[in-house]
């Protein structure tokens, strides 16, 4: 943990993101302004996540960065499939004996109707309500357990493999 809060990233974790990483994570992951920048100050500050090696990063970084990643965005790309469930729950519903959905904050990746349909090869688009989180306005989008599966395994490859 001592190393992780030397990490070069924690000792900015106070600092707002400069306007060159919020335009990055808007570009390699469809955030907002408000979303990228609110994610970016969380990477940085917890101090208990998983950081990629030195020598990790030397074997991938020229072509990271020739993708237009830089550290920072390629750790929280690996780290996608994780904040999809972090962001989500799993509920029973109403009127269908046994029947579970899973609930999610819609955005970055995942910022469409269309794009949940497609990805997880629906029939129909997938129900989407209106909420509020931290950030203000949001929508959440709610699918079955296998469309859900589906957008983890499109999500861990994005992970593996750039945009």
């Amino acid at each position: 943990m001592a190393q992780a809060a030397g990490a070069a990233d924690a000792q900015i974790a106070d600092e707002y993101p400069s306007p060159e990483t919020i335009e990055r994570w808007k570009r390699l992951f469809g955030y907002s302004s408000v979303e990228a920048a609110k994610l970016i100050t969380a990477q940085r500050q917890d101090v208990t996540r998983e950081r990629i090696t030195s020598k990790h990063w030397a074997l991938v970084k020229d072509a990271e960065e020739a993708a237009g990643y830089d550290r920072e965005a390629y750790e929280h790309r690996q780290r996608l499939p994780e904040l999809f469930n972090r962001n989500g729950t799993t509920i029973p519903v109403n009127g269908q004996e046994g029947s579970l959905m899973f609930g999610f904050r819609m955005g970055g990746l995942l910022n469409s109707a269309e794009k949940v349909k497609e990805i997880g090869e629906m029939e129909e688009l997938p129900k989407i309500e209106d909420g509020w989180s931290e950030m203000g306005p949001v929508k959440f989008c709610m699918v079955d357990l296998r469309t859900k599966g589906k957008l983890e395994e499109w999500l861990a490859q994005r992970a593996v493999l750039k945009q």
